[in-house]
């Protein structure tokens, strides 16, 4: 079972001016994260700013990606870590 509901009822029964400033330090300690459009999955902003970056990288040929055999090292390698 959800604690949301719970949650839920016991801040309501909160004076507004508690509510605001829970509100506010939810907010602030989400904003660092995103929902997804597609997914509904929720990511770190940084992360999804890294991918964008790689990709970019990627189509404009800055990164040339590496070759399936160095692939297949390092998967072995950060598989036996």
């Amino acid at each position: 079972m959800s604690a949301y509901p719970e949650i839920l009822k016991e801040v309501q029964k909160m004076p507004i001016t508690e509510q605001f400033k829970l509100f506010n330090t939810l907010k602030n300690s989400l904003s660092k994260y995103i929902e997804t459009e597609d997914s509904e999955e929720i990511i770190l902003a940084e992360e999804i700013a890294e991918s964008e970056q790689a990709w970019r990288e990627y189509i404009t040929v800055k990164d040339k990606g590496i070759n399936s055999q160095d692939l297949k090292k390092k998967l072995l390698i950060a598989e036996n870590v």
